[in-house]
């Protein structure tokens, strides 16, 4: 979409450690898909800082 970010299944850009989620991502999403992204993007983020 046009105005939006590309992210993999874990919320992360093409720029390393760079993670977005809700509508940036969905164009116009509702809160519970946006508190959605940001559950899965925290937690890949928490995961790649444990093991790195």
């Amino acid at each position: 979409r046009k105005g939006t970010i590309h992210v993999d299944e874990n919320m992360q850009s093409s720029i390393p450690m760079i993670y977005a989620g809700g509508d940036i991502v969905r164009g116009g999403a509702t809160v519970i898909l946006a508190m959605g992204d940001g559950r899965k993007a925290a937690a890949a983020m928490n995961e790649k800082l444990r093991n790195s």
